[in-house]
Parts: structure tokens; C-alpha cells; sequence
């Protein structure tokens, strides 16, 4: 999808698998991530982006993006986002924006009205992580626009709009935290190991929050 790149393709989540359920399958009283977005965003919002994952799940198509391997490491940990500009209105064209999110030594003290940097035209992320585009054999670089094409909207869906968003801020504020990213990697779990595995991840994740 970013560097127009053959085989070897992974399948990357845009909302995370380990994150299907609402609450903690362990520990039900655990705090709802859904509850702990609408602290900060409007509930209109994230009602948009919950209804763009309930009741389908997250191993739908509108879900889910091609990425390279190391492409796909990125994303999981949050060294770059995607800034949704907009879907046509046949639903067949999807225009995205691409930026690295830079991570350095935060301060102690930040105001809380202060927006976090977006640098454009930087041309790699943290610990010197780069992308190209194969076709045009080029850097991608921050504010580079992709798009995302579809002959069948409804066979095949682009990525969810609302769901883009999410990330869009989500992505932010986890590289703004400096807070590691479980680990997306269930292909390897057995039926028997997988509530133990979600569990993992869910406790890293409030060890995060």
C-alpha cells in the first residue's frame, strides 16, 4: 500500500485483534478503552469510530491494509501515521497522507493546549527508519499524499474512514507517550493460548495507560 512493493505482503490491522473486546476478557472491571476515548473526544465521534468496529469485528476488509514487513513493524509501533484527506464520493478512491512521528526526549511539563509537531517533508522516523517507493524510487516522506483505489467498493472496501481517524489521533499521542505497542501477532497463538494472550496484552496496555 506505501511502497508499492511485491512479495513479501503481511496484513496489518488498522484497529487491533487483540483489542476486539470491550472490556478486558479477564478482568470485566478493568476501565473500557471505549470509556477512556470519550474523557477525550467527543462522544459523536467515538461512537463513529466504535460502530466502525461493533458488531463486525476486527477481521473485516475495511479493517485491514497490505503492508511490507518492516512497514508493518512501524506501524505497530507507532513511527508514522496516516492522515485521512478524504473518500470519493463512488467510494472508489481513498486519498491518505502520510507522516513520520518523530520521538524524542519530552519534557517533564507540557501545556496541555499545545499541538505536538508534525514536521513535514522529514524523510525518516525514529532510530533512522526509512520507506521507499518502489515505482518512483524515492524516500516516502512526511506529507506525501497516497491514494487508495477500489474497482469494487463493496467486494472490496478501502480502509474505513472513521477507523483512519482513530489512528490518526491514537498514533499521535502513542508516539508522543513513548509507550511500547503490544504486539499484534495472534498467527502464531493456538485456540488454547489465545484468552491468555489477549490477557498479556491487555495488561501491557494499562501498564501503558
Amino acid at each position: 500500500m506505501l511502497t508499492k512493493s511485491g512479495e513479501p505482503i503481511e496484513v496489518a490491522h488498522i484497529y487491533p485483534y487483540w483489542m476486539r473486546s470491550e472490556h478486558s476478557p479477564v478482568n470485566r472491571s478493568a476501565p473500557s478503552f471505549w470509556n477512556i476515548l470519550r474523557q477525550f473526544w467527543s462522544k459523536q465521534r467515538v461512537d463513529a469510530w466504535y460502530n466502525a468496529i461493533f458488531p463486525a469485528g476486527t477481521e473485516v476488509c475495511h479493517n485491514l491494509m497490505c503492508l511490507c514487513p518492516n512497514a508493518h513493524k512501524y506501524w505497530e509501533k507507532a513511527h508514522f501515521a496516516l492522515k485521512p484527506i478524504g473518500l470519493s464520493d463512488d467510494m472508489k478512491r481513498l486519498d491518505i497522507q502520510f507522516f513520520w512521528l518523530a520521538k524524542g526526549n519530552n519534557p517533564s511539563e507540557v501545556c496541555i493546549l499545545q499541538r505536538p509537531p508534525l514536521p513535514v517533508h522529514l524523510n525518516q522516523g525514529p532510530n533512522v527508519t526509512k520507506l521507499y517507493n518502489v515505482q518512483e524510487d524515492k524516500a516516502i516522506c512526511s506529507g506525501d499524499q497516497i491514494s487508495l483505489e477500489t474497482d469494487d467498493p463493496i467486494a472490496h472496501p478501502l480502509p474505513n474512514l472513521r477507523l483512519l481517524e482513530m489512528q490518526w489521533f491514537l498514533n499521535r499521542v502513542a508516539a508522543m507517550s513513548g509507550a511500547a505497542e503490544p504486539q499484534d501477532d495472534f498467527g502464531n497463538d493456538s485456540d488454547d493460548d489465545l484468552p491468555m494472550a489477549t490477557q498479556e496484552r491487555w495488561d501491557l496496555y494499562m501498564e501503558d495507560e
